[in-house]
């Protein structure tokens, strides 16, 4: 069972984000993520083959392993 937020997901004119709410927490070795905050890193998916890739279904299962394992943290 979930114990926090995982990911948000938004439209854009050019592309799908999501965020990741322990981003920095995630291995990352194919590189989708991006971005520079305390803990939130984000991916833009820009065609259907990204969003269909194994790097972004391993990001989503990384992220829901990390929720199901730890503690809830304080905002």
């Amino acid at each position: 069972m979930g114990r926090d937020l995982v990911c948000v997901v938004g439209a854009f004119t050019d592309h799908v984000g999501v965020e990741f709410w322990r981003g920095t927490s995630l291995s990352d070795p194919r590189g989708p993520l991006e971005g520079s905050g305390k803990n939130l890193r984000h991916a833009k998916l820009r065609t259907a083959e990204e969003n269909q890739s194994e790097a972004f279904a391993a990001l989503i299962r990384a992220a829901i392993r990390l929720d199901a394992e730890s503690e809830k943290r304080p905002r």
